[in-house]
Formats: C-alpha cells, structure tokens, sequence
C-alpha cells in the first residue's frame, strides 16, 4: 500500500475551476492532504485516500512539476548520516529513509505555500517591488 500512496503524492486533479494536489498520503490513518487556494490563501483538506484516488485518476492528464517529478527527486541528497532535501535554506534532514526525506519535503513545500513562499519568481518580484520603492 505505501507505493500507492507514494504515487499519490503530488498529483493533480481539478474540481469547479480549482486546482488540488496532493501533498502528503498518510497510509497509517488512511487519509491524504490536499492544497489548494482560494482568494489568494492556500487550504489544505484531509481526504479519505480511496476519494483522493479516485478524484486523481479522473485528472489523469494533468501534470506540473510536483512532488513525483525529476526536479524534486533531484531534491532528495544521501549523505553520510542520513537523507536530506534541498531548500532555498540549505539541506534539512536528517532523515532515516529517502522515503522519510520525500515526505518531509512534500510539508515543507505546503508549509512555504501556507506562508505564501512559493516560488522564486514570486520572490524577485517582491525584491524588485522594494528596490523600486527605495
């Protein structure tokens, strides 16, 4: 079952003109966390993982570099005491498994889009803004 879950994560599916991805896929509690905005806010919905699937596999054309792409597997280091994933911070980790280090990935990723941190296009446009400013 983690393998399913596992390729839960980062899939798209679209419903009444919103975008939903999948960020995390808990198999203990059998459940999967879904961003997505609203207003210029992200929102996050615990789902039952069977939905979840079933509202993925009717997107099943969508795609963006998610969780599951090269990019973010590039993300993922094995160093001498343990896995890490890259940041625009630096390496955080340790972790015991590069499973552990995807997951743990997949909440920072929802953490930076909780505190609006994105992108770094979203970050040059802020930096350009204030340099205007001044």
């Amino acid at each position: 079952m983690t393998r399913n879950l596992n390729r839960l994560e980062g899939r798209l599916f679209t419903e009444g003109g919103t975008l939903f991805m999948v960020v995390n896929a808990d198999e203990a509690n059998n459940t999967a966390q879904v961003s997505y905005r609203v207003n210029e806010q992200t929102q996050v919905l615990d789902l039952p993982f069977s939905e979840a699937a079933a509202r993925v596999a009717g997107g099943a054309n969508l795609m963006l570099d998610n969780l599951n792409s090269p990019s973010s597997a590039r993300r993922i280091l094995e160093m001498k005491d343990g896995w890490y994933f890259a940041s625009r911070e630096g390496e955080i980790g340790p972790y015991d498994s590069r499973e552990e280090a995807g997951q743990q990935l997949g909440r920072y990723i929802l953490s930076m889009q909780e505190i609006g941190k994105t992108s770094r296009e979203e970050d040059d446009q802020r930096e350009a803004k204030q340099a205007a400013c001044h």
